[in-house]
């Protein structure tokens, strides 16, 4: 099962965000900015946090060194790093079987969420997380690991956050399970303390903490950012680790708080967000390992050597096979207008683009001479902005005016894009070039 977070992820890298993440790496790397003014597109008003600067390095130098291929196994490295923390955490409270299930649930509930990110190490983190305050559940014992684990979260991705707040979430519950008393669960208290006083002296500073709410006014034009359907097979998933739990709490009877509070965490994450349903299945899943292995009635065994010999081999075999694979298979953009490469190329630099949202991040990569006026770091620009852009892109009434406030002189679109024909229409714009579902036309003023 870990074989499949390693392999099915393999392919040519089409999120949208991967290729703006390698872009602000290597400008991270160049000039030390962790907060600054957006120097790439022609149309962004607000702030840069650099809130996941580490990955953001990392994809940079891999990318500088081995192309997109190398982000292709970046992703596949990190995904089955992602699966073997949910394993450590599944195994260390089932058997082996039942986690092999279990670690297929997970994968499904992650299927539209395993990508070329730094939401990855949140995944990881995450389950790492839960499964040591669960054992401090056991022992009482502080993890002040914790606290340097949460430091460098907090440089990886904006929802670091989660460590600290599964942390006073169990020990709420062991308060309300009278395993700790008012001076212990203090006592405990001081590890999510910490870790997020470790969050705020990251290179980007205190200005980490209010990053995450620059997105809150644009979340209705992101999709992952919408409420999840409840037939969609990740959601599911998720929903069937959280059920697991709930049965074997009404099988067992028990004020089982810790156990009802993080159930009742995962499930709205589950529910709420579509980009929060992978990380709702991985708080669940030590719960519902426990779960299983209760309904089995015998003590979980730990792993034997042959066990552990298995999944080190079957890890380091599958990272061989991308390896091999990714250079072949990953090696070209599965977005972007790449036929138009040349002809892009050839546009004077600072040239303003009225482009494609998704082909954003694409264009400061491969073109970075170009300014887009639109790309998928959606919390970078106005609700006005995001207002006239869609209407442009499906040719309202007076889309005209999206170019002329954005200053395109130039405009690189699919030439399915119901704006395309209007500006040929128009007699406004004259057609350079066309390949491969793109087309590239110019202002003819």
């Amino acid at each position: 099962m870990l074989a499949m977070y390693a392999l099915k992820p393999l392919g040519p890298v089409k999120d949208p965000d991967a290729y703006w993440h390698v872009v602000a790496g290597e400008h991270l790397s160049q000039t030390g900015q962790f907060v600054l003014d957006d120097p790439f597109g022609a149309a962004t008003e607000r702030v840069w946090i650099l809130n996941q600067w580490l990955p953001e390095l990392v994809m940079h130098w891999v990318h500088a060194a081995y192309g997109l291929s190398g982000v292709a196994f970046l992703l596949c490295l990190g995904s089955l790093l992602v699966g073997f923390s949910v394993y450590a955490s599944c195994r260390r409270r089932a058997a082996a079987l039942p986690t092999a299930f279990l670690l297929a649930l997970v994968f499904i509930a992650l299927s539209g969420s395993l990508s070329p990110r730094p939401q990855l190490v949140t995944f990881a983190l995450t389950a790492v997380t839960t499964s040591a305050w669960l054992l401090t559940r056991q022992d009482g014992r502080a993890r002040w690991w914790l606290v340097p684990v949460t430091w460098l979260w907090a440089c990886s991705h904006g929802m670091w956050f989660v460590g600290p707040v599964v942390g006073g979430v169990v020990i709420v519950g062991m308060w309300l399970e009278r395993r700790a008393s008012w001076r212990a669960a203090a006592h405990l208290m001081l590890v999510p303390a910490l870790s997020a006083a470790a969050a705020a002296v990251t290179p980007v500073g205190p200005r980490l903490f209010t990053s995450p709410f620059q997105v809150g006014g644009v979340t209705a034009y992101i999709s992952e950012w919408q409420r999840p359907g409840l037939t969609d097979p990740a959601v599911l998933a998720a929903l069937g680790l959280v059920v697991l739990a709930v049965v074997d709490l009404l099988r067992r009877r028990e004020a089982d708080w810790t156990t009802i509070l993080l159930a009742v965490a995962a499930l709205a994450l589950a529910l709420t967000w579509a980009r929060t349903v992978g990380l709702g299945a991985v708080i669940a899943a030590p719960l519902a390992a426990t779960a299983l292995q209760n309904l089995m009635r015998r003590p979980v065994a730990p792993a034997p050597p042959r066990e552990r010999v298995a999944v080190g081999v079957t890890a380091l075999l599958s990272l061989v096979v991308v390896g091999i694979a990714a250079p072949a298979v990953a090696g070209t953009p599965a977005l972007g207008p790449n036929g138009l490469d040349r002809t892009l190329d050839a546009l004077p630099k600072g040239t303003v683009l009225c482009n494609d949202q998704v082909d954003g991040g694409w264009l400061l990569l491969q073109h970075p001479g170009l300014r887009p006026t639109m790309d998928t770091r959606v919390e970078l620009y106005s609700v006005e902005h995001i207002h006239a852009y869609l209407g442009f892109v499906a040719a309202d009434a007076g889309w005209e005016s999206y170019p002329q406030r954005t200053g395109c002189t130039h405009a690189v679109l699919p030439t399915s894009a119901p704006v395309v024909p209007r500006m040929r229409a128009s007699g406004e714009w004259q057609v350079v070039a066309e390949s491969g579902g793109y087309v590239l036309l110019k202002a003819a003023r």
